[in-house]
C-alpha cells in the first residue's frame, strides 16, 4: 500500500512539470498555426452580397405616453425660476476677431525703472573748434518745368531728434511769395517744403536763410544764402481747328498748360483772314455744347485751362463770320497772363486752318499721286477739295468703263475709293456725276473725269507652308505654287533620307537661302 501511494505522489509531482509545458507547445502550435492562416489569407475587406427580400421590415410602433400640456400661467411660473440671461459687454462687436495666440514667456527678471528718472543730466558737450554752419545744397534753382517741392540741407543738425510736429515748429527758411503747404525735416540736417497741390506756375521764387541761423550744435550762419527759382509762363498746348478745312461759323479752341483766365486770355488772341483782323468772343456754354468736337476737347482738358472762342459779324451774328476760302490765322500774342502768377508768355503762339471753298475735284490716282505704272492689285484715289457727304453719297454716282469685277466704292473724307480686279495693261475712264456734295451742301456742278492706266502686274511666285511642307498622306500628293506673270515654273526634285535631314535643313534656313547653295544631292527622279 505504501509502495502504491508512493508512486502516485512521484506520477503527481511529473505530471505538475510536464502539464504547463504541454500547454505551452500546444499555445504555441496554434499561435502559429493562426499565424500561417493570417499570410494565406489576402489583404482587404471581404463581405458577401445575397438577393434581397422585397417590402419593408414591418416594426413595431412605440406607443407614446399620456400628456397633459401645461397652461401659459403654470409654464410661466415654471420659467420664472431660471435665472436671468444678461448679456455680456462684448457680446456684440463691430467685428469678431479671433483670440491672438499668447506671446512667448520672456526670460529674466523684471526690474521697475522710474521715468523720467530723478536724476539730471545736462546735453553733452560737443568740440565744435573750426565748425561752421553752411548750406551744403538746395533745389530746385533756376527755371523749371514743374516744382513740387523744395529742399534745403544744412552741414550741421539743426534740430533735435524728436517728433516732426515739434521739430517742424524751427523752419529757418524764408519764401516769397508764400505757397500753402509744411514744413518738415528728414533727419536732422535736410528742411523740405511740401506743397498742397504744386508751385504756382509763372512765377519766380525767392528762398532766403538768413544770417544768424543757429543749429543745434549752436553754431551761426555767417551770412544771407538765397536762390531763386521760377515756373514757366502759360504755354499753349493743343489748338483745334488746327490745319485741315472747316465751316466758316467754325468755334476755335485752345488748352494751356496751367490756369488761365478766359476773358483775359481772349484779349490777347488775334484772329486775321482774308487780310482783315475779324472780331471774336467767348463761345456760350450752349454753342459748345452743340459742337461734338469741342464739347469733347473740352471735357478731356483740365478744368480752367482752356478757352473756346469764334468770330463774329460786325452786328454780332456768327453765320459766316469767317471769310470763304482763305485762311484763318490765329496769334495768341506775347504777353498772355496765367491765372496762377504774374508772369506772362515771352513769345508768340500762332495755328492756322482754311474755310471751305466751292467744291472742286482735284485728281484722280492710284497708288500715291503721281504713280505713272498702276498695278492691277492697287486701290483708286478720287480726291476731292472738300469732305465728301457720305449720306448723300451713292455708288450710282460713279461710272467705270469698261466695267470692273468685284467693285467697292465708298467715300471717306475727300476721297471716293474705288477698289476691284483690274486688269493689266488696260486704260480705265471714271467719271463721277456733277450731283456729289461735299459736307458744306455744296455740289460738283459738273462731272469729274479720271483716266487710270494699268500696266502689268509685278512677277510674282510663291507657294505657302514655308521652307518646310509635309504633304497629306491619305490624299493624291499634291504641291501648290502660285505665280504671276511667269510663262513656265521649273521644277527640281530629290530623292533624300531621315539622315540627310541635318544638311537640307540648313540648305533651306532663311539665312541660307540668301546664300548660294550647293545642293544637298545632284540625283535626279523621274516623276
Amino acid at each position: 500500500m505504501k509502495k502504491i501511494t508512493t508512486w502516485v505522489l512521484l506520477l503527481a509531482v511529473y505530471l505538475g512539470y510536464i502539464a504547463p509545458v504541454s500547454l505551452v507547445a500546444y499555445g504555441q502550435g496554434i499561435g502559429k498555426t493562426m499565424e500561417q492562416r493570417m499570410k494565406d489569407t489576402p489583404e482587404g475587406l471581404k463581405f458577401r452580397l445575397s438577393e434581397g427580400v422585397e417590402g419593408a421590415e414591418t416594426r413595431e410602433k412605440q406607443q407614446l405616453a399620456a400628456t397633459d400640456p401645461l397652461s401659459e400661467s403654470d409654464s410661466n411660473s415654471l420659467l420664472k425660476r431660471i435665472p436671468e440671461i444678461k448679456p455680456a459687454v462684448d457680446d456684440k462687436t463691430d467685428f469678431a476677431k479671433r483670440i491672438g495666440t499668447l506671446p512667448a514667456p520672456k526670460t529674466g527678471n523684471k526690474n521697475p525703472v522710474k521715468f523720467p528718472s530723478d536724476e539730471q543730466r545736462g546735453t553733452p558737450k560737443l568740440d565744435t573748434t573750426g565748425q561752421t554752419l553752411e548750406v551744403v545744397r538746395f533745389s530746385p534753382e533756376g527755371e523749371i518745368p514743374l516744382a513740387p517741392d523744395l529742399s534745403v540741407t544744412f552741414s550741421q543738425p539743426m534740430v533735435a531728434v524728436t517728433s516732426q510736429e515739434e521739430a517742424a515748429k524751427y523752419a529757418p527758411v524764408e519764401l516769397s511769395p508764400q505757397v500753402e503747404g509744411r514744413w518738415r525735416w528728414l533727419g536732422t540736417k535736410t528742411l523740405m517744403f511740401d506743397t498742397t497741390k504744386r508751385f504756382p506756375m509763372a512765377t519766380k521764387f525767392t528762398a532766403r536763410v538768413p544770417a544768424g541761423t543757429k543749429s543745434a550744435n549752436g553754431q551761426t550762419l555767417a551770412k544771407d544764402v538765397s536762390w531763386t527759382f521760377t515756373t514757366p509762363p502759360p504755354k499753349a498746348e493743343s489748338m483745334y481747328p488746327n490745319g485741315g478745312i472747316t465751316r466758316r461759323d467754325a468755334l476755335i479752341y485752345v488748352s494751356f498748360d496751367q490756369a488761365i483766365s478766359p476773358d483775359a486770355v481772349l484779349r490777347s488772341i488775334t484772329v486775321t483772314g482774308g487780310g482783315k483782323k475779324l472780331p471774336i468772343r467767348l463761345a456760350t456754354q450752349e454753342e459748345i455744347s452743340g459742337d461734338s468736337t469741342i464739347n469733347y476737347y473740352s471735357k478731356q482738358a483740365q478744368a480752367g485751362r482752356w478757352l473756346a472762342f469764334r468770330a463774329v459779324n460786325s452786328d454780332g451774328l456768327t453765320e459766316n463770320a469767317l471769310p470763304g476760302a482763305s485762311a484763318i490765322n490765329v496769334t495768341i500774342a506775347k504777353g498772355t497772363p496765367s491765372a496762377e502768377g504774374p508772369l506772362t508768355s515771352i513769345t508768340d503762339q500762332s495755328f492756322s486752318f482754311q474755310t471751305y471753298s466751292a467744291l472742286k475735284f482735284s485728281n484722280g490716282y492710284c497708288g500715291w499721286r503721281d504713280n505713272r505704272n498702276c498695278s492691277p492689285f492697287e486701290s483708286w484715289y478720287m480726291e476731292f477739295n472738300n469732305s465728301i457727304d457720305a449720306a448723300k453719297f451713292t455708288t450710282e454716282m460713279v461710272k467705270i468703263e469698261p466695267a470692273i469685277e468685284g467693285l467697292k466704292i465708298y467715300p471717306s473724307g475727300n476721297y471716293v475709293y474705288i477698289q476691284g480686279y483690274k486688269k493689266g495693261r488696260t486704260s480705265y475712264k471714271v467719271t463721277i456725276d456733277g450731283s456729289i456734295s461735299d459736307v458744306y451742301g455744296q455740289s460738283l456742278g459738273q462731272p469729274a473725269v479720271a483716266t487710270i492706266k494699268v500696266g502689268s502686274a509685278s512677277q510674282n511666285l510663291y507657294a505657302q507652308g514655308g521652307y518646310m511642307t509635309v504633304l497629306d498622306p491619305t490624299s493624291t500628293p499634291t504641291f501648290s505654287i502660285y505665280s504671276t506673270n511667269h510663262g513656265a515654273v521649273k521644277v527640281r526634285l530629290y530623292d533624300v533620307q531621315p539622315a540627310d535631314w541635318q544638311k537640307v535643313s540648313g540648305i533651306c534656313s532663311s539665312y541660307q537661302l540668301r546664300r548660294r547653295q550647293t545642293p544637298a544631292d545632284t540625283r535626279s527622279i523621274g516623276v
